[in-house]
C-alpha cells in the first residue's frame, strides 16, 4: 500500500511538473465571465471600393461584454477571433482581412528569437505549423450577442497601424469581467495593389482617420447608458486618441501605451515624422480635458521626452525597463509561450518576463479607470515606475 501511494503522489508531481500553463495563470480576470460579439457598422461618409464590394465605408467591430456566470461554457479559440460574422457583401473583404491578419501575426510574433534578434526556429515546426497550434488556444470569450441596456462603462481600443483589432483579447476580457464594454474595430482595410495599412494615394482624405475613430466612438456610446466613456491606444493608435480627442468632454480618460514618440528629443523630426501629433501638442496647444496614462518602457521614472508638453488635468506617466518590447503591450505577444513544451523556444523565459510586467500594466490601467470613476484625485504630474 506504502509504495502505491509513493507512485500515486509521484504521478501528482510530473502532473504539475508538466501541467501546461495558459493565459489566465497570470490574467486574473474578474467576478464576470465574458460575452463576445461582433457586428458590422457602415460609414456613410466614406466609401470603399475594393475587390467584390462597392458601398460605404465597412468597420468590423468585436464587442466584449459582461454577462453573468453560465453553467456551462463554450470559449472561443483564438483562431475564432480572425474570423468576423460574414456578410455576403462583404464576403471576399472578410477572407483578404483574415489572411493580411495572419501574415502579420507571423511576421510580428513568431519570426524573431528575443534572446538573439535572429530568425526563430521551432524544431519540426514551420511557422504555419506554430500559428496552427496557437489558434487552438483557448480564451475566456463565450460568443454571446445580448449586450442589451446597460450602464456598464465603454472602453473604446485602438490597434494602430497594421495591427490586429483584436491583438488585445486578454486586455478587452480582463476589462469585461470587471465590468466594461470593450469595443474594437477594423480601422484599416485592404485596397487592391497597396500594402495593408495604406491608402492608394488618390483614395487619402484629410481627417479620415480621426473621423473614423469618431464615428466608432458614437457607435460605442449607443451601446450603454454610461457616460463613462474611455480610450486605450498602441503605438499608431494611442496617437490617434491625442489627434480625436482634443477638447473632447465625451471622454472620461485616455489611456496610452508607447506611442513611440516617447523616446524621441529631436522636435523637428517628430514634426516631420508624426505631424498631426506635433500639430495638436506644440502649435496648438490643445487642452485635453480628461486625465491621460501614457506608458513606455524608457527605462526611467520621470515624465516623457514631448509628451511632457501634453495639457490635461491630470498625467501618469508609466515607464518600465527598456528591455520590454514595443509589442508586448500586446496579449498577441505572449501567445506562443503557452504552446506545448514539445514546441522548441530558446526565448521562453524572456517572454515569460514580459508577461509579469504586461499583467501590472494591466492592474495599473484599471487603477487608473476606477479612479476617474471614483473622482479621485491625484497629482497634475505622477510619475511611475513598474518594478519586476
Amino acid at each position: 500500500m506504502k509504495s502505491i501511494i509513493i507512485i500515486y503522489l509521484t504521478f501528482l508531481q510530473c502532473i504539475t511538473i508538466y501541467a501546461q500553463e495558459n493565459f489566465y495563470d497570470f490574467v486574473k480576470l474578474g467576478d464576470y465571465q465574458v460575452g463576445i460579439t461582433d457586428t458590422l457598422v457602415l460609414d456613410a461618409k466614406y466609401d470603399y471600393n475594393a475587390y467584390d464590394y462597392k458601398g460605404q465605408k465597412p468597420y468590423f467591430v468585436k464587442i466584449w461584454h459582461p454577462i453573468k456566470k453560465k453553467d456551462k461554457n463554450i470559449y472561443l479559440n483564438v483562431s475564432d477571433l480572425f474570423v468576423f460574422k460574414q456578410n455576403t457583401n462583404l464576403k471576399t473583404v472578410q477572407e483578404q482581412l483574415t489572411t493580411k491578419y495572419k501574415n502579420l501575426f507571423i511576421e510580428d510574433y513568431l519570426t524573431e528569437n528575443l534572446k538573439t534578434g535572429k530568425v526563430n526556429l521551432y524544431g519540426k515546426y514551420s511557422y504555419e505549423d506554430v500559428f496552427d497550434l496557437i489558434g487552438r488556444l483557448e480564451t475566456r470569450s463565450i460568443p454571446d450577442s445580448n449586450i442589451g441596456d446597460s450602464n456598464f462603462p465603454i472602453i473604446i481600443y485602438h490597434n494602430g497601424s497594421q495591427g490586429h483589432p483584436f491583438e488585445n483579447f486578454a486586455m478587452a476580457e480582463y476589462f469585461a469581467s470587471r465590468g466594461f464594454i470593450f469595443v474594437t474595430a477594423s480601422f484599416e482595410l485592404q485596397f487592391d495593389n497597396t500594402p495593408f495599412g495604406m491608402l492608394p494615394y488618390e483614395r487619402y482624405i484629410t481627417d479620415e482617420e480621426e473621423e473614423s475613430l469618431q464615428s466608432i466612438t458614437k457607435f460605442a456610446k449607443s451601446l450603454t447608458n454610461s457616460s463613462s466613456i474611455f480610450f486605450i491606444g498602441h503605438s499608431m493608435g494611442a496617437q490617434m486618441g491625442l489627434r480625436t480627442f482634443g477638447e473632447d468632454n465625451s471622454i472620461k480618460g485616455m489611456i496610452s501605451l508607447e506611442t513611440s514618440i516617447e523616446f524621441k528629443t529631436d522636435y523637428e523630426k517628430i514634426k516631420e515624422m508624426w505631424p498631426e501629433v506635433y500639430q495638436k501638442v506644440i502649435t496648438e496647444k490643445v487642452n485635453y480635458p480628461f486625465p491621460i496614462l501614457f506608458c513606455a518602457a524608457t527605462g526611467e521614472k520621470k515624465p516623457f521626452n514631448f509628451l511632457e508638453n501634453v495639457k490635461a488635468p491630470q498625467i501618469s506617466f508609466v515607464s518600465t525597463k527598456t528591455e520590454f518590447e514595443h509589442n508586448a503591450h500586446l496579449s498577441f505577444f505572449y501567445l506562443r509561450y503557452f504552446l506545448d513544451n514539445e514546441v522548441q523556444q530558446a526565448d521562453k523565459a524572456i517572454l515569460k518576463n514580459r508577461l509579469t510586467l504586461y499583467v501590472k500594466h494591466l492592474d495599473i490601467m484599471y487603477d487608473f479607470i476606477e479612479r476617474i470613476l471614483n473622482n479621485e484625485n491625484k497629482d497634475v504630474i505622477e510619475s511611475i515606475f513598474i518594478e519586476e
